[in-house]
């Protein structure tokens, strides 16, 4: 009996060990909104999420964004004026400030990311 406890309790404990967190982090301004996921998994922090362009003016065709102060990208987005961040890594976590910057046909704004509870 006390083994099968024994047993029970190391097993919640690895269980517990290995659960992964997801800190989703979102702004939004009038012409752009931004949601990055990241996930605390013990190595790298990977990372996930979206850009999504909100204005009725047309879709710009290429634009350059970075989060997280990591170097930008030149992106261009879908149909729907979406671009979905391809799979990376980051130093952020819960008590993070992250900023998105986007800059499209010679404008450009920083979007502050709040981390959703």
């Amino acid at each position: 009996m006390k083994s099968r406890m024994l047993i029970l309790l190391f097993s919640v404990a690895l269980l517990s060990a290995c659960i992964q967190k997801d800190y989703v982090f979102f702004g939004e301004s009038e012409n752009w909104r931004v949601q990055y996921v990241v996930t605390d998994d013990n190595s790298c922090n990977s990372t996930k999420g979206y850009i999504k362009y909100l204005n009725n003016d047309p879709l710009p065709e290429q634009l350059e964004f970075s989060v997280d102060n990591k170097e930008g990208a030149s992106i261009s987005l879908d149909e729907n004026g979406m671009f979905f961040m391809p799979y990376g890594c980051s130093n952020a976590t819960e008590g993070s400030e992250l900023k998105a910057t986007i800059k499209w046909n010679s404008q450009s704004e920083t979007i502050q990311l709040q981390l959703k509870r």
